[in-house]
Formats: structure tokens, C-alpha cells, sequence
């Protein structure tokens, strides 16, 4: 059973792949299906590390065609400019397979959760998140003097703009502690 969710998984995944070179417009909510297929099931089995890299990596690929988007960049700028993205990428792998980790942790906790539980995981998202921001800020830093400023910027407001876009699209299905428990009360 697990097979054939992470079959139909990815079937949707690559499906979504090719909606996007058809329609920019449509790069937000295709990140935000596909969060919540990558978060959804975690409800069926736990995220291996092969499925939470596969995972980040189908993202990463729709990722860079949004920033390709987001960031116009051409000639020697562009070589510099893709060289540290693809560094930065893979630099933030890591981070990315601790975050769905950190979703399905939580998840998990819900059932059974406990103030020292729900310190630990929010320690956790400050610690996931300043690892991001620092990754940010450090290629920030090295595209801005391998290019310039402006396309530096255009990189860091592209990154903010679609990790946002993907933060908030997986809280919208993931219910708080609280409503979760008063649904639960509710039944």
C-alpha cells in the first residue's frame, strides 16, 4: 500500500512538472500541492530519507524554473549566478529533509503532546529556520559579489517569496494544537 501512495505521489509530482512550463502562473499553488502531498503522507508511513530527498529534489528542480522566472540574469552573470544557486541548492538539501522531518514529528506529537514535547519541536523550527536564513544570507553574500547587488536582491526576494509560499501552504492543512484538539474533543 505504501508503494502505490508514494507511486501515485510522484505521478502527480512529475504531472505538475509539466503544468508549470505551460503556466508561470500557476507555480504557487503546484508548491502548494505539492507540500501537501509530501505532507499528507506522512499520515500512511513514516518519511524515509530517500522520500524526503526525493522530494526536496522534484522541488528544486520547479524551484529553479521559478527563480529562472524571479531572477533574469544573462552572460557572465548568469554562469556565476547559476554556479552558487546549484551550490546553495545543494547546501540547503539538509535543511529541507529536517524540515518535512520536523512536519511529520509534529504530526506524530499530536497524538500524544507534552510541554517538554512542544518545546522540542518549537526549538526545532527556530533552529531549521535559522539555518535557512543563514544559508540565505551567506549566498546572498557570495552572488552579490560574483554578480551584483540587484541580482543578489532579485535571488534573496525570490527565495523569501517562494519559501514563504510553501511555509504557508503546508500550515493551511496542517490544523494548530489547538484546533486539533478541539476537534478531537468534538467527535
Amino acid at each position: 500500500m505504501p508503494e502505490f501512495i508514494l507511486l501515485v505521489r510522484y505521478l502527480s509530482i512529475i504531472l505538475s512538472l509539466s503544468i508549470i512550463k505551460t503556466n508561470f502562473m500557476k507555480i504557487r499553488n503546484l508548491l502548494m500541492f505539492l507540500f501537501c502531498i509530501g505532507t499528507a503522507f506522512t499520515s500512511f508511513a513514516q518519511t524515509s530519507d530517500a522520500e524526503a530527498e526525493a522530494i526536496i529534489n522534484l522541488l528544486g528542480v520547479q524551484k529553479k524554473e521559478a527563480v529562472a522566472k524571479l531572477v533574469p540574469v544573462s552572460g557572465k552573470d548568469s554562469v556565476a549566478f547559476w554556479k552558487l544557486y546549484e551550490e546553495y541548492h545543494q547546501k540547503s538539501l539538509t535543511t529541507g529533509k529536517n524540515r518535512i522531518k520536523l512536519y511529520e514529528q509534529t504530526a506524530n506529537a499530536y497524538g500524544n503532546m507534552t510541554p517538554k514535547m512542544a518545546d522540542s519541536l518549537a526549538m526545532q523550527y527556530f533552529s531549521n529556520r535559522f539555518a535557512q536564513e543563514k544559508s540565505l544570507e551567506e549566498y546572498y553574500k557570495k552572488i552579490k559579489a560574483a554578480t551584483n547587488a540587484v541580482i543578489a536582491f532579485e535571488f534573496y526576494q525570490a527565495e523569501v517569496y517562494l519559501l514563504t509560499q510553501i511555509r504557508a501552504s503546508i500550515m493551511q492543512q496542517i490544523p494548530t494544537y489547538g484546533q486539533f484538539q478541539t476537534i478531537i474533543k468534538n467527535r
